[in-house]
């Protein structure tokens, strides 16, 4: 197969949504989702027709003689990277909105490929659910390292904004992801029993106050009642897992050290295991106060009670640390696999 010019079809898609967002008066994330969303459909809709510009027409019709079906998934999604790498920098949006960096999401497929038993006795997919979905960089890239260890995998996405899930939407259309469900809503309100627990829960959650009160009966919540939003993030987690299941959580690299720590401990007393913190590279990340770090935890009846992993990932440049913390990470993966 052709190896496709990343590059060249990277230019081609975002000189069409420029056009789009200076023909419609509309932001960069806006014009990518109209524009991504023709991409898929391969026709100007009817509805198209009726709301935009002859002009916006025009440029689209120039997606057609792009062959996406092609594209290999890894290729694809590489594609969607940029583009809304692009986007999000275009519409200067806070860190919460940001996608999250491949470097990181390599990170956490590989650890969810030495962890959790992918390998199904009844033949059925390995559930994941991304509680913190985004635009889904996060899940497409565990989703990828998966398919690449032959794992069959459905995927569910959860986010409070609209905006987000709609660009998660059509990157699933274009990935041809059939098995890829999103619901628009509040994780940390969510009833008990709306989702199905899941094998795997991946996040990279958003850091700072929860904007209500926290919902009764949260060990995670202050005595005043408030909370940080991914400390409660963090315990939904474990609400949203199966009991053999695993958690994997992008959290402040201080979060077990630092302000209002005790309510995390309380947590692991009460309600879930602590398996794995792994600080990632510096090298990730602009400034210091930013660093972040790799949370695995389990329900805390999970089997087996294996020892908890601690350590930082050496820097992509100290390729002979990184090879042999990559060798521990795989060993204590395995210990745990062959207890279960």
């Amino acid at each position: 197969m052709t190896k496709v010019n990343i590059p060249e079809q990277f230019t081609a898609i975002n000189e069409v949504v420029n056009q789009v967002k200076a023909n419609e008066q509309v932001n960069q994330r806006q014009a990518l989702v109209q524009v991504l969303s023709t991409l898929n459909e391969q026709e100007i809709t009817e509805k198209d027709k009726e709301i935009l510009s002859a002009d916006s027409q025009l440029a689209l019709k120039g997606l057609f003689s792009i062959k996406w079906s092609a594209f290999s998934f890894q290729e694809k999604r590489h594609l969607l990277q940029l583009l809304i790498l692009k986007a999000d920098k275009d519409d200067q949006l806070p860190a919460n909105d940001q996608l999250t960096p491949d470097g990181i999401g390599y990170l956490v497929g590989d650890l969810v490929a030495k962890t959790a038993k992918l390998e199904k006795a009844n033949g059925q997919a390995t559930t994941i659910t991304d509680l913190a979905v985004g635009s889904a960089n996060l899940l497409w890239t565990v989703q990828e390292v998966l398919q690449a260890k032959k794992a069959e995998v459905k995927t569910t996405g959860i986010d409070i904004a609209e905006p987000q899930l709609a660009l998660a939407s059509v990157s699933a259309d274009l990935l041809q992801d059939n098995q890829a469900d999103f619901f628009l809503g509040d994780v940390v309100s969510l009833p008990e029993g709306e989702l199905l627990p899941s094998d795997v829960v991946i996040g990279d959650l958003p850091i700072g106050y929860y904007p209500g009160e926290a919902p009764k009966g949260m060990v995670t919540a202050f005595q005043d009642g408030k909370s940080y939003a991914h400390f409660l993030m963090i315990e939904k987690a474990i609400d949203l897992l199966k009991d053999d299941g695993w958690a994997y959580l992008v959290v402040p690299a201080d979060i077990l050290s630092g302000e209002k720590r005790e309510s995390i401990l309380k947590l692991f007393a009460q309600k879930a295991q602590l398996k794995a913190f792994l600080t990632l590279p510096a090298s990730f990340f602009q400034q210091q106060n930013q660093q972040k770090a790799l949370l695995v935890i389990r329900k805390n009846g999970a089997k087996p009670k294996t020892e908890v992993m601690l350590g930082q990932y050496p820097s992509v440049k100290e390729s002979q640390a990184l090879e042999e913390f990559l060798q521990d990470l795989s060993d204590w993966g395995k210990l745990n696999k062959e207890k279960a």
